[in-house]
């Protein structure tokens, strides 16, 4: 919706930094009144380094409902999750019209409970699940197993082509909080109501409902799971950078940049087990700037932020970025930057 409306009315990029947070400012409203605190959702929101995400696997023809399958698999999938947890749903199913690519990109990296013998990839039904621990997940496959649907999972916590292949035509269905699930309703429908759009009982489920308009859960209460991207900029990208600065430059013309102080007393000090892991120790703080930029595009931003203070003014965001290992998986590392558009700078704050 944001790159529409800011073609079709020639916002300036200061202009469409301002409708952006107030479009924001309203959400933050909206969720006050409805009792939710956006900040308790955010391991639900952007990608948590020390925490898993699956795609469950479906076959649709399984199902005792043949009307409307999915139903019934995520209803599977709601009544084993744990109450006191908080994760992001998406479902939907694989596009592949030709049949050529889902099954040897799943005999490669899911891991098969029955079989992956569907008819054809439209009738694979999947829900992708975020912010699980290791023994969450190894819970939730022991349960579904017993459903006659369930082929399997896709492990997704590392880039991989079978996480964006998996992932690229999902739908957020809901986010789940403890005992609640909270959705998107229609836009011309009031705020101040809950309602349920879906064919899924949650109530049924055990489930308070709670809802919002669309346009406001599609922006920001929307997972996005991250892919492995081809392209120097796409619309989220920009409609990211002009979310938290009313200057805006291509980020495909900044350099990150490590204050000495920063690289001496803190990334070689308190972050040098992290940096070893990443196999990044050895590198100068000029190898270690361009191993950052290098990996910049990999992902998306996420937790950007404006800090508008009589003292000071500042953009940052988060980015995950992967290093692979020899010895075992990607090293996941969380690093937040300064976005400095008028130098072509993204300052290093952290690193976790």
């Amino acid at each position: 919706m944001l790159p529409v409306l800011r073609d079709h009315y020639a916002w300036t990029d200061a202009r469409t930094f301002h409708e952006i947070q107030r479009f924001h400012s309203d959400f933050l409203d909206i969720l006050r009144a409805k009792g939710i605190d956006y900040s308790s959702l955010r391991s639900a929101l952007t990608p948590q380094s020390t925490k898993h995400e699956v795609a469950f696997l479906f076959d649709e023809r399984r199902c005792d409902d043949t009307f409307v399958p999915g139903v019934e698999c995520a209803d599977a999938l709601f009544r084993v999750l744990d109450r006191e947890t908080t994760h992001s749903i998406l479902g939907g199913e694989l596009i592949d019209n030709r049949d050529e690519i889902a099954r040897p990109l799943l005999r490669r990296s899911a891991v098969v409970a029955k079989d992956l013998n569907f008819k054809h990839p439209c009738f694979c039904y999947v829900l992708y699940v975020n912010n699980l621990s290791e023994s969450h997940v190894a819970t939730i496959v022991r349960k579904l197993r017993v459903h006659k649907a369930y082929l399997g999972y896709v492990p997704c916590s590392y880039a991989s082509l079978a996480k964006t292949f998996v992932s690229m035509h999902l739908m957020n269905l809901v986010i789940k909080q403890g005992d609640s699930v909270i959705l998107g309703h229609e836009d011309d429908r009031p705020n101040t109501e809950n309602h349920n759009l879906h064919l899924h009982d949650y109530t049924a489920l055990g489930l308070r409902l709670k809802s919002l308009q669309s346009m406001y859960f599609n922006t920001f209460l929307s997972y996005k799971p991250e892919w492995i991207l081809m392209e120097e900029s796409d619309d989220d990208l920009e409609i990211a950078l002009r979310a938290m600065s009313r200057a805006v430059a291509p980020l495909s013309e900044f350099t990150v940049v490590i204050a000495d102080d920063k690289f001496e007393k803190y990334l070689k000090t308190s972050k040098l087990g992290k940096l070893k892991k990443a196999g990044l120790a050895a590198l100068s703080k000029e190898q270690l700037e361009a191993a950052i930029r290098e990996k910049i595009r990999m992902n998306y931003l996420y937790n950007m932020e404006w800090v508008d203070r009589p003292t000071h003014q500042l953009s940052k965001f988060n980015i995950m970025l992967e290093f692979p290992r020899l010895d075992g998986y990607p090293e996941r590392m969380i690093v937040v930057l300064e976005y400095r558009p008028a130098e072509r700078v993204l300052r290093l704050v952290t690193v976790s």
